[in-house]
């Protein structure tokens, strides 16, 4: 019983220090969307979705986007607006 104590307050503990930003700060959550967070595309991490298209473009010598990818790809700047 003294084994799950512990594990629970451990949890508990962990829990509350890992989201003491979010709890008591009010900060909000970091956004793990690599399509919508800047600090990714900064660092040129792309959408698996993007980077596997470019990769059968060029296989096919085709250009990425022909404009015929739905609205799911616009997350991606697979679909650029004109």
């Amino acid at each position: 019983m003294k084994v799950f104590l512990a594990a629970v307050v451990f949890v508990a503990l962990a829990v509350l220090l890992l989201g003491v930003n979010v709890f008591f700060f009010h900060r909000p959550f970091p956004d793990g969307e690599i399509s919508t967070n800047p600090e990714m595309q900064k660092r040129g991490i792309k959408c698996v979705r993007q980077e596997e298209l470019e990769m059968l473009a060029a296989r096919k010598g085709k250009k990425l986007c022909d404009g015929n990818f739905s609205d799911a790809c616009a997350s991606c700047n697979l679909n650029p607006k004109k």
